[in-house]
């Protein structure tokens, strides 16, 4: 190789990382920034509470909450994909999930957002493959203790009015007071409403009452929190396993996902309400995984 030759393979590799470089700074300073971007402002839901269907809701436009995903998992070549849980955009690149929904390989996933069925594509309807799954590495399947993960995707979400962030709470949104929370998943269930986008309002009840020995006998730690009907019949069930707790502050008058779903066990039964995990105790580990991954 000549030396005009080797200067040009030089400057090209110079050329390639200064390119590198500024992508990922410009992702990083977006990552950063994320609380200048007006993330979860939905107006408050007010309704009646529903008792019917998968998670005690009604069928609801994917407009109402659109940062909620659907994250599909394929068995095999075969087979097609189908709901394997939920989960909630966090920016263009980033869903926020539970760790025990990722930990298959990442070409078995995707993810789909902007659609109010699981079985119509609508004009609405984005999707994308998996391009990194980051779990908590102190996860524990037994205790369900830091039961979060990142999915990153392979093709950025374009941000509108049926695909768009919730707010990820740090600690000092976690002392907000919220003045109502709802779950939102898809039905799993057989029948007219399957694969229909849902929502139910929930009560987020306290630590004492939830570790009564009648609810979930001391199980619930600390960075946990329990939301959901004292009757039952309110649920996610398996399949919204990772799905957000939106949580409505007047404040700021804007969605916070204050939990993430970490249990989907006694689905829809009396004196078991949904555990969630306390998004805003890991606020800072979300943060770093996304700037320090790329």
């Amino acid at each position: 190789m000549n030396n005009g030759a080797k200067i040009l393979l030089v400057l090209a590799v110079l050329w390639w990382g200064v390119m590198v470089y500024f992508a990922i700074v410009e992702e990083k300073k977006e990552l950063l920034q994320h609380k200048d971007v007006k993330c979860g402002e939905r107006p408050e839901r007010m309704y009646k509470i529903r008792v019917t269907r998968m998670i005690g809701g009604a069928k609801v436009n994917v407009g109402i909450w659109p940062w909620q995903v659907s994250i599909l998992y394929q068995y095999n070549s075969s087979f097609p994909f189908s709901q394997h849980c939920g989960g909630a955009i966090i920016n263009k690149y980033w869903i926020l999930t539970a760790a025990a929904c990722v930990n298959e390989e990442k070409g078995k996933l995707l993810i789909r957002a902007g659609s109010n069925s699981l079985h119509v594509d609508d004009a609405s309807t984005q999707q994308s493959g998996v391009a990194k799954l980051v779990r908590h590495k102190q996860f524990n399947p037994v205790t369900l203790r830091y039961n979060l993960a990142l999915i990153k995707l392979k093709t950025p979400f374009v941000l509108n009015e049926f695909v768009y962030p919730i707010c990820v709470p740090d600690y000092a949104a976690s002392g907000h007071k919220y003045e109502s929370c709802h779950i939102t998943g898809y039905n799993n269930q057989p029948g007219e409403y399957s694969g229909v986008l849902q929502e139910a309002r929930v009560f987020v009840m306290s630590q004492s009452l939830c570790n009564k020995p009648e609810f979930w006998n001391y199980t619930v730690a600390a960075d946990m929190v329990c939301a959901g009907g004292f009757g039952g019949g309110v649920d996610g069930c398996e399949t919204n396993l990772g799905g957000p707790l939106n949580c409505y502050t007047n404040v700021e008058k804007r969605y916070y996902m204050v939990g993430v779903r970490a249990k989907a066990t006694a689905c829809g039964e009396p004196n078991r309400p949904n555990i969630y995990l306390k998004v805003s105790t890991l606020y800072w580990w979300i943060q770093h995984q996304m700037s320090h991954s790329h």
